[in-house]
C-alpha cells in the first residue's frame, strides 16, 4: 500500500504544480499518508479488503486526539476517503489492482455529526485583527518578522472579507486581482476586489470569482502600495504559510481553544476559522441577506450555508420580529 500511496501522491503533486489542486489540499493528503503509513504501509495492495478497512476503522475509533477526546467519525471518514483514492489509483492508474473493495458506511451509530467549524464572533474577530495590527506595529522587530506580521494581518482581513478558504487565499496572484465597484441591495455603490481563486470546486485549473469586501479591500490596497520591488504579476499575494503565525496570534488573543457547551469538548480555531467567520458575520450583519445570496458570494451551496455556516445562537434570534416590550404577565387561574 505504501508504494501505491507514494505514486498517488506523486500524481497529486503534479496536479498541484499545474494549479489544478491547491497546495493546501496537497499538504493535507501528504499528512494523511504519514498518519496511515504505520497502519497500512506494509499491507499488499490486493490484501486491503473490506474486512481490513472495517478493522482499521475500529482501531481508529480508539484513538484520542491531543485534547483527550476520541477522534470524530468525520476524521475517520477522511482516512477512508484517502485509502479509497489510493486504491482507485492502483486500479485505474497503476493497473496493479483488479477491484476496489466496498468502503465502510457512515450511517446509524457511525453517522457523521454535522457541526460547523469554530468561528469568531464579531467581538472576537475585532480582538483578533486589532491584536494582529498591534503586533505588526511593535517597535524593534527585525524586517523579516515585521513583514510576516503585516502579511498575516492582511491575510486575516482578505480571508474574512471574501470568505475565502485557506487554499483559495494562498492561490491568489497579483494578476488575479482587480478593484471593482459593486452595487449593494440598498442601491449604494461600494468598493470591492474581484479575485480569481483556485477554489475547492475548480476544475482544469479554471479559477472562480471571489468578491472581497470590507476590510479586505483596505488590506489589498495597502499590499498593492507596498508591493515588493521586482514582484511579477504571477507572484502570489501570500507566498508564505501563516499556519504557525495564526496559531500564535489566536493563543495571544485567548481565542485558540474554547469549550463547546453542547458536547463538553475542547475545540480549537485555526486559519480555517476565518471563512466561517466571514460568512457568519455577513449573515448576522447583512440587511436580510438570503442563504442563496451568501452561498453565491461564498462559492458554496445553500445547504452548506444552512448546515455549517449559519451558526447564530438561538438567544440571538429568539426575539427577532417580536415586540420589544413584553406584554404584562397575567397569572393563570387553575
Amino acid at each position: 500500500f505504501a508504494e501505491c500511496a507514494e505514486k498517488y501522491l506523486d500524481a497529486r503533486k503534479r496536479d498541484a504544480d499545474a494549479k489544478t489542486l491547491s497546495q493546501g489540499q496537497y499538504r493535507n493528503l501528504v499528512q494523511k499518508e504519514i498518519l496511515l503509513r504505520p497502519l497500512l504501509g506494509s499491507t499488499p495492495i490486493d490484501a486491503v479488503t473490506e474486512d481490513v478497512l472495517h478493522r482499521l476503522r475500529e482501531s481508529r475509533e480508539q484513538v484520542m486526539n491531543r485534547r483527550g477526546d476520541p477522534i470524530t467519525q468525520s476524521t475517520i471518514k477522511k482516512d477512508i476517503i484517502f485509502i479509497h483514492s489510493v486504491l482507485v489509483h492502483a486500479r485505474d492508474g497503476l493497473k496493479v489492482l483488479a477491484t476496489v473493495p466496498k468502503m465502510p458506511s457512515f450511517t446509524g451509530e457511525k453517522a457523521l455529526v454535522r457541526q460547523g467549524r469554530p468561528f469568531l464572533t464579531q467581538d472576537e474577530y475585532k480582538r483578533l485583527h486589532t491584536l494582529a495590527k498591534a503586533q505588526a506595529e511593535e517597535a524593534d522587530l527585525n524586517p523579516r518578522t515585521r513583514r510576516q506580521r503585516w502579511s498575516l494581518y492582511y491575510f486575516i482581513l482578505v480571508s474574512v472579507g471574501g470568505a475565502l478558504r485557506v487554499g483559495e487565499t494562498e492561490s491568489v496572484r497579483w494578476c488575479d486581482c482587480t478593484e471593482v465597484t459593486v452595487t449593494t441591495p440598498q442601491g449604494t455603490e461600494e468598493s470591492a476586489v474581484l479575485m480569481y481563486v483556485l477554489g475547492k470546486h475548480s476544475t482544469g485549473g479554471r479559477r472562480e470569482d471571489a468578491y472581497v469586501l470590507f476590510g479586505g479591500v483596505y488590506a489589498f490596497k495597502e499590499m498593492l502600495a507596498a508591493k515588493p520591488e521586482g514582484a511579477t504579476d504571477t507572484d502570489l499575494l501570500f507566498p508564505e504559510s501563516h499556519r504557525e503565525g495564526m496559531k500564535r496570534l489566536l493563543k495571544d488573543a485567548g481565542l485558540y481553544e474554547y469549550r463547546d457547551p453542547k458536547t463538553g469538548k475542547t475545540l480549537t480555531r485555526d486559519r480555517k476559522s476565518l471563512r466561517p467567520t466571514g460568512i457568519t458575520l455577513r449573515l448576522d450583519k447583512g440587511d436580510n441577506l438570503s442563504h442563496r445570496d451568501v452561498a453565491k458570494w461564498a462559492r458554496t451551496s445553500v445547504q452548506m450555508v444552512a448546515d455549517f455556516y449559519d451558526q447564530a445562537h438561538p438567544e440571538q434570534t429568539a426575539w427577532h420580529g417580536l415586540p420589544t416590550v413584553a406584554p404584562p404577565h397575567t397569572p393563570q387561574t387553575v
